[in-house]
């Protein structure tokens, strides 16, 4: 296997490298949420993208002490293909840089995550395999047990083909759902908009990013007692190109499931809404999949094409002139065109440079590439105050990218055509009179701000 380009990981006094084939993207430690009785190398659950994975530390995997997440140098690297379902977890990434092969030494060692040594400038960069690492933990040794009721899908599989499930609970009980069918898990503290004629077990309407979704509580509809908690959480599930959320107790963990210790029910057993059971250690979890989920949609088939038919008929009456990203500077609210928009980052230090004017905060590095950094707090006058919450907005102007350090971000909406008023004062272009002119929001002009005075990235 050649190596030709690696992302170079520091960790202490070690230098680590990973393919940079193997890598979608980089970015900030999101929120985590921990799960007991994790696998190894596994810290918890986390949002990428809009979609849920596992968070990995790679230093476990190592047999080092784990990253520290608040270490503002911590980052998560989004991988590709087999594990994209997973997010590597590591100290501080370096740079990247192309392999000079007459500078790599490949290693030929069973078993060892180490499959090369790079020389680059003074360092020793020792070359992972992501293969190798995460097999520390996917490999599965949960005894055999004997099979009293049903069937093995297949008796001859190997011990490391496995299935990925959410675990979670309702009551006392634990249940499973193969990961493949979730899109994302929400918090169930949310306004409902009731559907008439429906039966005891749906909730109701929410608007998930500007998409209504109907909600049923899970609990109900297999008969247990439905308590409000703060860990209860909406499963947002999705097949056949529809969506559905499920509303359950909590989330317990997320979880490799060798095959062979996963057993179908027999026909026999239909119609007591599990697919099988889980062996896991001692004790049997109920799992579901697609057949459960397609039940539920057509049950509920009426309504949720109804909920379509909101969607659609709610569209058409409303005509939309642009998206917008909301932010607030000194408890007031402004806009930018969401076009302009690449990306949104936590606030970092940035590096000053000599001789620029005072609304250049200075430059940053962002994945190798250099961003000039403009305060607006500077360029509209106000009192600049930097806090956690503050955060960076990443605009492409003119083909530079640069960055808006901003209190925070609110929103990401889109505004009709009625709520916008024209503005021409200063670095304005509208005023977006939203809820019906009791929120009032500048929207700011981009390209007026940096045409002032040109900045270049």
């Amino acid at each position: 296997m050649q190596v030709d380009e690696i992302l170079i990981i520091k960790n202490a006094h070690e230098n680590y490298g990973i393919s940079t084939e193997d890598i979608s993207q980089i970015s900030r430690v999101p929120d985590l949420m921990p799960l007991p009785l994790r696998p190894f190398g596994v810290r918890g659950l986390c949002s990428v993208g809009g979609g849920v994975v596992s968070m990995v530390d790679m230093n476990l995997l190592l047999n080092m002490p784990e990253v520290d997440l608040s270490d503002p140098k911590a980052r998560i690297i989004s991988l590709n293909d087999d594990v994209s379902s997973n997010t590597l977890l590591v100290n501080d990434v370096y740079n990247t840089v192309e392999i000079d092969q007459k500078n790599i030494e490949y290693i030929d060692t069973e078993d060892d995550p180490v499959i090369a040594i790079y020389k680059y400038d003074n360092i020793l960069v020792q070359v992972l395999s992501l293969e190798e690492m995460f097999s520390k933990m996917s490999k599965v040794s949960i005894e055999s047990k004997e099979i009293v009721a049903g069937k093995i899908k297949d008796n001859t599989l190997k011990e490391e083909e496995n299935k990925r499930f959410l675990i979670f609970a309702m009551e006392n009980e634990k249940y499973a759902l193969d990961i493949d069918f979730l899109q994302e898990i929400i918090l169930a503290d949310t306004e409902y908009t009731d559907i008439s004629g429906t039966s005891d077990e749906v909730l109701g309407l929410i608007t998930l990013r500007e998409e209504l979704l109907m909600v049923i509580d899970l609990r109900i509809y297999y008969g247990f007692e439905a308590i409000n908690s703060e860990t209860n959480r909406i499963l947002v599930v999705s097949y056949k190109d529809k969506k559905i959320g499920l509303l359950i107790d909590s989330i317990i963990d997320i979880k490799n499931i060798a095959l062979k210790n996963i057993e179908y029910m027999s026909e026999a057993f239909e119609g007591n809404k599990i697919a099988g059971v889980i062996h896991d250690e001692n004790m049997l979890i109920s799992f579901f999949d697609d057949k459960l989920i397609d039940e539920i949609l057509m049950q509920n088939e009426t309504f949720v094409d109804t909920k379509a038919e909101i969607q659609n008929e709610a569209e058409t009456t409303k005509e939309y002139a642009k998206e917008v990203i909301v932010f607030k500077l000194a408890q007031k609210e402004y806009a930018f065109d969401v076009d302009y928009v690449n990306e949104i980052i936590d606030i970092v230090d940035s590096t000053k440079v000599a001789f620029t004017e005072e609304y250049i905060d200075g430059i940053i590095n962002i994945r190798g590439q250099i961003v000039a950094t403009v305060s607006l707090f500077e360029k509209l006058n106000l009192p600049t105050v930097i806090t956690e919450e503050s955060k960076i907005i990443i605009c492409n102007i003119e083909d530079n990218r640069i960055g808006f350090i901003v209190d925070s971000v609110s929103d990401i909406m889109s505004i009709e055509k009625k709520d916008i008023k024209e503005e021409s004062e200063g670095y304005f272009n509208s005023v977006l009179h939203l809820d019906n002119g009791k929120r009032l929001i500048l929207s700011i002009d981009i390209e007026k701000i940096v045409n002032s005075e040109h900045v270049d990235g």
